[in-house]
């Protein structure tokens, strides 16, 4: 039958509940979900016979290393190991506001001389214009206006 879990996951009957109406609202994330059908059927007080980490993972869609993950996670953290972690890696630069800006200055007259705004023009002008922007590449403004699928012409 194999060894015991160190991390059991016992849940509580008002967890129980949270994480089975959380499943059937359809207002959680996808992951969330995953996380929450995963832990309901790891649980050790549940009637049912008990799952292999591997069993688990087949029902709920996800792998091996995600269900040990959570049932590590879930020791500390209880129901907030349903929540996704903070992601590593540089923040991103160009926010909302700063879309709005870069999108504000790319419709916008062309500055005088010019008939028309190009990439580093639109990087040194947003420059000027935001207090806590240093400096910004041409690329990261190409990046921003093809998300936005912006079509001057």
């Amino acid at each position: 039958m194999g060894r015991p879990h160190k991390n059991r996951i016992e849940l509580t009957k008002d967890e129980r509940v949270q994480l089975e109406r959380g499943c059937r609202a359809g207002d959680w994330k996808a992951r969330k979900v995953l996380r929450a059908r995963a832990l309901l059927l790891a649980d050790t007080n549940k009637k049912d016979k008990h799952m292999r980490d591997a069993e688990i993972a087949v029902q709920a869609g996800c792998s091996k290393s995600t269900v040990v993950n959570l049932r590590r996670r879930f020791q500390s953290e209880r129901l907030g190991a349903l929540e996704d972690q903070p992601r590593s890696g540089r923040p991103k630069i160009v926010d909302g506001r700063i879309e709005a800006q870069i999108i504000a200055i790319a419709c916008s007259e062309a500055p005088e001389g010019r008939e028309r705004w190009t990439l580093q023009l639109i990087a040194d002008k947003l420059v000027t214009l935001v207090d806590e922007l240093d400096n910004i590449s041409y690329r990261t403004i190409c990046n921003t206006l093809k998300k936005t699928n912006l079509s001057l012409g």
